[in-house]
């Protein structure tokens, strides 16, 4: 199996990168943040995860082991195959990830497309004594709020995933909603 690949990456498709290891393209399904990431860079190294199937051979990318370990067990979770468990790593931060699994935050998780309320759920309950040995910052929480401020920028344009990854950069201090937003924009431009 293949587990770690450094590589030149040459070119990115659909949801896909394709990285270049002596000579061997490798087609590497990716979330959007490490396929901007790894286009940017001359040599990048990704964790991954192979997929064997009868009719296919498939490689899923990560940046860091905790995607790498949300992955598999994402994937431990029935009704969410392998495309889905990278929606919903590419949706936010791990850390944020572990928060909304351990509190509960259905509706966090069922903004990934094709996740419904009785999945995210079942996610939830699955998960939770799954994730004990997750190695991440674990004090981050998630306001209730925040689901308004996704909201607003979603109705700005912005995709579902975008607006959790910058709004998982916006400073834990800042507590107003609208202020929220305000620094959120700045991330996202």
């Amino acid at each position: 199996m293949i587990g770690y690949i450094t590589g030149k990456p040459l070119f990115e498709g659909d949801g896909s990168i394709v990285i270049d290891v002596h000579g061997v393209g490798y087609l590497i399904a990716c979330t959007p943040q490490t396929q901007s990431l790894v286009l940017s860079q001359t040599e990048i190294s990704l964790f991954i995860h192979t997929i064997v199937r009868e009719t296919a051979l498939d490689l899923y990318g990560f940046e860091t082991k905790n995607e790498l370990f949300f992955f598999k067990k994402l994937l431990d979770v029935s009704g969410i195959g392998p495309r889905s468990a990278l929606a919903i790593i590419g949706l936010a931060s791990t850390d944020t990830l572990y928060q909304a699994i351990i509190n509960n935050n259905i509706d966090f998780l069922t903004s990934v497309s094709g996740i419904g309320k009785k999945t995210a759920e079942r996610m939830c309950i699955e998960l939770r004594d799954k994730l004990k040995n997750y190695s991440g910052n674990t004090d981050i929480k998630i306001q209730k709020d925040d689901i308004d401020v996704i909201d607003a920028l979603i109705a700005l344009g912005y995709t579902k995933a975008q607006a959790h990854r910058a709004l998982s950069e916006v400073s834990q201090e800042i507590k107003d909603t609208n202020e929220k937003i305000k620094a959120s924009l700045k991330i996202l431009n």
